[in-house]
């Protein structure tokens, strides 16, 4: 009620508020690119508008000319800067606000998952999903050359691995090589004649020291499972045969429009190339999907901001760097792309088996640690020379050892480049021990999270909290004290780890709730914080706040028009919330253009 009560006194001081915007509209009227007259100007009105600008967050109405925003504010001052000759669209009382941005995904990944096979059960079970791998094996349709590829398989399968081994690598599926992607995109399975491709083996397994065995599932005499997670995956991907350009091409088309469905006009896109984990780095001769956003968008296709992260491994030093403004180059006049810096892993994933994570605490039911993925001393170097050549990065950490070592990392290149203002960002910070909390702000990172993931079922409680210590466990997704200690926050998905729809996002982010109850209270986020997170936030995560991310004037015009108001309706209702129309630069790419 106090959110409703709000929203409601601040819609009623629009007017004034909003005198200032709507004069630099007036000021300075917008033309289409190339045109000699001005393009048509369309008058939005009659909807409940959520701006995303700070000091007047709500409007009456907006005005549009060409890919531009021309006006916003109170609906008599924004009719008389669009004039009488502008298109009038009445919006019904439904809610418009800017297009939503993701500040962390894989979507060309994820447009693979869209026309390929996905299990859909998470209940662990082996014969229902050997049943499925034989329906899809009979279908031939979810296939990577001769390899069967299955996607979403959830990692509560894993401790199975053995069991899954022995039911798919011999009688009917012993001469075809299967491989089962985890949902988590760090792990995958392989059957006996997929992963003897890829030369894993028991020899090989013998082959490894002990700290590179963690990235293998194997029985008590070395012999393979299947399972692999990060390196192992890279090493098990290295030997499928390789996507046709033209099923890439099919997959970024499917992921751009399934993104524009859910509101989305940009993302951040986290591993453009070089692979998840790191242990195979971006490198110019393998540009990753770099190819795909460029057919994309030189068929005018790319209907999305897209701030492409190539990955790096910080312990090969500055010739990284020089590979990122390499791709930059290259890639340089691709419309709606952007390359603005270098991505990096400081650890993997915590669940069971993987525990690939790094923890400031031994994992409890081994007594092992888990390393960086990096030198601190040559990540601190990494991220201060990407400064200096005025190059974001953006970090994956989970454990609190990750996120301390790569807070450290940040604050180092803040101070030996002071004037920089990028917008460093750290994505998931799953745990994060309580005295970092306040370096989020202190340092200026932004902290891009995945909330969605914030939920009390087995993913945290069954596959994370008996293995970690207690006391790390207890700072998991601590989103709200980043929040209140000063943090910004911007919402992400990791899709196609999971869903990018925001709305299933921000409902999850305020209540935390799922099958066993509630995640840490303390920590549930106010809606209206998320709005932010997910528009003028993630627009600053991409470095493109001054283009995108706010309905202001002389911004794209990025829209989406929503069919309820997603700031007083209940929070179950926002599950449900629907997208009626996304704009982009001031045409519809998803619904029925109004």
């Amino acid at each position: 009620m106090y959110l409703v009560a709000r929203v409601a006194a601040r819609r009623r001081r629009i007017g004034c508020a909003l005198l200032s915007l709507i004069c630099a509209a007036a000021a300075s009227p917008v033309m289409s690119a190339g045109a000699e007259e001005p393009a048509a100007t369309t008058l939005f009105y009659d909807a409940h508008v959520f701006t995303a600008e700070y000091d007047h967050p709500y409007a009456e109405a907006v005005a549009i000319r060409g890919d531009r925003i021309l006006a916003v504010g109170a609906l008599g001052a924004v009719e008389r800067i669009a004039g009488p000759a502008a298109r009038r669209v009445d919006l019904h009382g439904e809610f418009l606000m800017p297009g939503l941005i993701d500040a962390h995904a894989h979507p060309i990944a994820g447009g693979v998952t869209l026309i390929q096979a996905n299990y859909p059960d998470s209940t662990g079970s082996v014969p229902a999903l050997v049943q499925f791998v034989t329906a899809e094996m009979s279908k031939r349709q979810s296939m990577r050359g001769d390899v069967l590829v299955i996607n979403s398989i959830d990692v509560s399968y894993w401790p199975h691995a053995a069991e899954i081994d022995a039911a798919l690598s011999r009688g009917a599926f012993a001469q075809q090589p299967i491989v089962l992607v985890g949902s988590d995109g760090h792990t995958e399975w392989a059957n006996r004649v997929a992963r003897n491709r890829a030369g894993i083996t028991q020899q090989f397994i013998r082959s490894l020291s002990a700290g590179d065995r963690r990235y293998y599932g194997f029985d008590s005499n070395l012999n393979p499972t299947g399972f692999v997670v990060d390196a192992g995956q890279s090493k098990l991907d290295a030997s499928l045969p390789p996507f046709s350009a033209e099923f890439m091409l099919r997959a970024g088309r499917a992921a751009v429009h399934y993104m524009n469905g859910l509101g989305i006009t940009g993302w951040l896109d986290a591993a453009v190339s070089g692979v998840v984990g790191g242990s195979i780095p971006a490198s110019v001769d393998d540009p990753g999907y770099l190819p795909v956003y460029r057919e994309l968008g030189l068929r005018g296709e790319l209907t999305a901001h897209v701030a492409a992260y190539p990955v790096v491994k910080p312990d090969l030093g500055s010739p990284q760097i020089d590979v990122v403004e390499a791709l930059r180059a290259r890639f340089s006049n691709v419309p709606n792309l952007t390359i603005p810096g270098l991505k990096v892993f400081a650890d993997g994933v915590v669940e069971i088996p993987s525990q690939t994570a790094a923890l400031t605490k031994p994992y409890t039911n081994t007594g092992r640690s888990t390393p960086l993925l990096f030198t601190p001393a040559k990540m601190d170097a990494l991220v201060t020379e990407a400064a200096r050549r005025g190059l974001n990065v953006h970090v994956h950490a989970i454990g609190d050892l990750a996120v301390k070592a790569s807070l450290d990392a940040f604050e180092a290149a803040r101070k030996a480049v002071p004037h920089s203002t990028l917008p460093f960002t750290l994505t998931h910070a799953q745990f994060v021990d309580p005295e970092d909390i306040p370096r989020f702000a202190q340092l200026h990172v932004i902290a891009a999270l995945q909330l969605l993931w914030a939920v009390a079922d087995p993913s945290t409680n069954e596959e994370v909290k008996p293995y970690i210590d207690r006391s790390i466990y207890r700072w998991m997704y601590p989103a709200r004290s980043i929040l209140d200690t000063g943090g910004e926050i911007a919402g992400a998905s990791d899709w196609p780890v999971s869903s990018p729809n925001p709305f299933l996002a921000i409902y999850q982010a305020e209540t935390r709730s799922g099958p066993q109850g509630v995640l840490d209270p303390a920590q549930r986020m106010p809606r209206e914080v998320m709005l932010y997170a997910y528009t003028r936030n993630a627009a600053h995560a991409l470095n493109q706040l001054d283009q995108i991310g706010s309905l202001a004037p002389g911004k794209r015009a990025d829209l989406v028009l929503v069919d309820r108001d997603v700031l007083t309706i209940s929070a179950e209702e926002l599950k449900d919330a629907k997208v009626v129309w996304t704009m982009f630069g001031g045409k519809v790419v998803y619904g029925q253009a109004p």
